[in-house]
């Protein structure tokens, strides 16, 4: 039963955008549900904004719309080029984000954007690098 759960493409790819995904899904959760204080606490630079419930839901739909493509794509990254590609701009996307709120904005700290710079950035990598074969299974 577990096992049906499990996407069926051979690699580690799919997991890790499972991982990813569930990740933001939660992250999302959390913007949602939790004071805004609490779940933005990676804005905390020194240009830091008002932490507002519209800022946290803003950044909780971003999280959730980006967590469901990465599931989506983990049980379909051998079988959908577009998808394949769509997932890995999340990640780009990811880069983008914290790369201009730290060296443009000044709204993160390199401390709160570590996290985000790893995971993303290896989840870029790995799909670019692994992207032939992917689309060769």
């Amino acid at each position: 039963m577990a096992s049906s759960l499990l996407p069926q493409s051979p690699g580690f790819l799919p997991y890790y955008l499972i991982y990813s995904g569930v990740s933001a899904i939660l992250h999302s959760v959390a913007c949602y549900r939790l004071e805004p204080a609490r779940s933005l606490q990676a804005f905390s630079g020194p240009a830091r904004p008002p932490l507002t419930g519209l800022l946290a839901r803003v950044y909780a739909t971003k999280n959730l719309y980006t967590g469901l493509i990465r599931l989506y794509a983990a049980y379909h990254v051998a079988d959908n080029p577009q998808l394949y590609d769509l997932a890995a701009c999340t990640f780009a996307g990811v880069l983008w984000l914290y790369g201009t709120e730290l060296a443009v904005y000044g709204t993160v700290r390199l401390r709160e954007a570590s996290v985000p710079f790893v995971t993303a950035g290896a989840g870029l990598v790995w799909m670019l690098v692994q992207r032939g074969w992917y689309r060769g299974l």
